[in-house]
């Protein structure tokens, strides 16, 4: 669940790499949420989290879904505070799908607005693995599916 297309883009090609080119058939799919699609007459998803948050508890309520993968992309003109409705919505997800796999991006740096390390605290409190790298935290998303762990932000 992707506020921004090129992170989406490189962990689709991470995950190609991995799974194979049919993702979908496979039961896996990568969203961006700052397509025109999803943007039209609203604000970008950066700004306004609304449809992500809804398609996080959507998917989290979907015993298919395994594993959730964010990116959260910090800076000037971003949302202010990014956990403060992230957090809550991923701890309701672990809360009520023991199991379910919940793995951020932090795309930011600690001189950033919304400073990183709050954000990466909030997020792994609530149940989130939290990575600096969207490729590693692709990488552990996939992990999570095929069953072997990468260490991030969280440990």
């Amino acid at each position: 669940l992707f506020a921004g297309g090129t992170l989406r883009d490189e962990a689709e090609m991470i995950a190609r790499d991995a799974l194979g080119w049919e993702l979908e058939a496979r039961g896996h799919r990568l969203t961006d949420f700052g397509d025109d699609a999803y943007t039209r007459g609203r604000a970008h998803p950066m700004i306004d989290p609304t449809l992500r948050l809804e398609a996080l508890r959507a998917e989290a309520a979907d015993d298919g879904c395994g594993v959730l993968l964010l990116d959260v992309v910090l800076g000037h003109g971003a949302e202010p505070d990014p956990s403060a409705l992230l957090a809550p919505a991923v701890e309701a997800a672990v809360k009520d799908r023991p199991g379910l796999g919940v793995v951020v991006s932090l795309c930011g740096t600690p001189a950033d607005p919304q400073d990183r390390d709050r954000q990466a605290a909030a997020l792994c409190e609530a149940g989130a693995d939290v990575f600096a790298s969207n490729a590693e935290a692709t990488r552990h998303a996939l992990s999570l599916v095929e069953g072997s762990l990468v260490e991030g932000i969280s440990g």
